[in-house]
């Protein structure tokens, strides 16, 4: 079923519902699944942003190493 059958699915169900209860559960239900969908890079703050930059800085020069070995030699924690 396409996306757009599925919508149109959707809403001639929902047009069928009279009881208001549920309907207030459905749009409660949607509205999170609609702001779930936002980008999250939106809602970090600058200094978060940034140290995700210099992160990626450092990767992409070459310093990183890999998890298991830091877990063993700060933690002992092996594999």
């Amino acid at each position: 079923m396409s996306q757009n059958d599925l919508k149109s699915s959707l809403h001639a169900l929902i047009d069928g519902i009279d009881d208001t209860a549920v309907l207030q559960a459905y749009l409660i239900l949607l509205s999170r699944e609609a702001k779930s969908q936002e980008d999250f890079w939106e809602s970090l703050d600058d200094q978060t942003k940034a140290a995700i930059g210099q992160g990626l800085a450092d990767f992409d020069s070459g310093k990183h190493s890999d998890f298991f070995d830091h877990m063993k030699s700060a933690y002992g924690i092996e594999r």
